[in-house]
């Protein structure tokens, strides 16, 4: 593939890594974007995946169609049979602490005389960082979307998709945010949405699930055991919609220390047109989502009144008659830590940003998931040296210095 030139005479084949919300919706969509266009799946679960999928559009705003259909050219758990053959290898549908075990399942089969871009929907955690640790020097290109293209979600597995609601810009993140390549002419029959620039750091640092899902829950169970099951009419059963005063007061205190890091990162590097960009909560879900939000006042009310969030749940798990407990097994505890809040605060540290917040939600949150990332010294000093750090994003730990953030 030439990536240089008019996507109407290129033929490309992606291939969609992982089986989750983003690959039911993506893969219609890529089928759907011109003759050119290729579509392989590689997910554990090929059996399950009809031959047509179909992706519902609950948002008229930003596309007027009610669905889309395509037709896969290969649904496979090997990935011998697509990988060598792919264009662009895009991880989608799977929580990104699963990245570099996916990045370690498709390296054997990566053609060294073949350039490949290897991306990721919602490019948080320093993706290029944990690329360039697995894959070492090769003929690839990292990129990805710098938020998931749409709230969405799967109506039906292997079968059908949904999208809620739809970005209204979508940034494609590639080195220093100049997609010399020109990635963005091929991706745009695929995502149809307004597609801008930025780069792997400013999408590491945007506010995303990172910064939603830990201090949301952290407002509604700091003081859980645990353990101790709730009476089921007692919680709320949708994570946005029903935001409590607690979640928002903590959303909003995470808030003020990303945007202190990204302001002291702007004083490092003056010139960097992408992190001139307002990093707050508030203005990047307007911007995102406009119309979609009911009541922008604050930043509170653009979260609970943004129809496009309205339809995701809090994960429970059942332990008898009205009796249940938050999943802890689930992306919302076991991702957005390891590959975001400890990577806010190693690069927060870097700079000589506090983050007391994050610190908070950092003890709070691997008390409950039984891991030790960061440690408390007996000069109160929250520092990234736990037992498990190992398994967190953390530039520092990959040899990367403030200078480097950017490359």
């Amino acid at each position: 593939m030439s990536i240089v030139g008019s996507p109407d005479a290129t033929n490309v084949t992606i291939t969609l890594v992982g089986g989750g919300n983003s690959t039911h919706c993506l893969a219609p969509l890529i089928c759907a974007a011109g003759i050119n266009y290729t579509c392989n799946i590689l997910t554990r679960r090929p059996e399950d995946w009809a031959e047509v999928i179909e992706m519902t559009n609950e948002d008229q705003g930003w596309m007027r169609v009610d669905s889309i259909k395509g037709r896969p050219s290969i649904i496979t758990s090997d990935p011998s049979l697509v990988i060598p053959q792919s264009d662009i290898v895009w991880f989608a549908g799977v929580p990104i602490h699963h990245n570099p075990a996916l990045l370690s399942l498709i390296a054997p089969h990566l053609d060294s005389s073949r350039h490949v871009f290897i991306g990721s929907i919602c490019c948080y955690g320093g993706f290029n960082w944990v690329v360039r640790s697995v894959l070492g020097p090769g003929n690839y290109t990292p990129f990805g979307t710098n938020l998931i293209p749409w709230c969405c979600g799967t109506k039906k597995y292997g079968r059908e998709g949904v999208v809620f609601g739809a970005k209204r810009l979508l940034r494609i993140v590639t080195s220093e945010g100049k997609d010399r390549l020109r990635l963005k002419e091929v991706l745009y029959p695929v995502l149809r949405q307004p597609l801008g620039d930025t780069h792997f750091l400013a999408s590491t640092l945007w506010p995303n699930n990172a910064s939603l899902h830990p201090p949301i829950l952290y407002g509604l169970f700091k003081d859980w055991d645990g353990s101790s099951p709730f009476p089921a009419d007692t919680l709320p059963v949708y994570i946005y919609k029903e935001l409590s005063k607690e979640s928002a007061e903590a959303v909003c205190r995470m808030d003020d220390e990303l945007v202190a890091i990204v302001k002291a990162l702007r004083e490092r590097f003056p010139d960097d047109p992408f992190l001139k960009h307002d990093f707050s909560m508030k203005e990047c879900i307007m911007e995102n989502y406009e119309e979609q939000v009911l009541d922008p006042s604050t930043t509170a009310t653009c979260i609970s009144t943004n129809a496009a969030f309205s339809q995701h749940k809090i994960p429970y798990t059942s332990l008898g008659p009205n009796l249940i407990v938050p999943t802890l097994a689930h992306k919302f505890f076991e991702t957005d830590l390891p590959f975001g809040i400890i990577t806010f605060k190693d690069i927060a540290t870097m700079v000589g940003v506090p983050t007391p917040m994050m610190d908070e939600l950092v003890m709070w949150n691997q008390r409950l998931i039984g891991k030790e990332y960061v440690t408390k010294g007996e000069d109160g000093v929250v520092r990234i040296e736990g037992k498990d750090k190992r398994e967190c994003v953390c530039p520092t730990s990959m040899g990367i210095k403030v200078e480097d953030l950017i490359k």
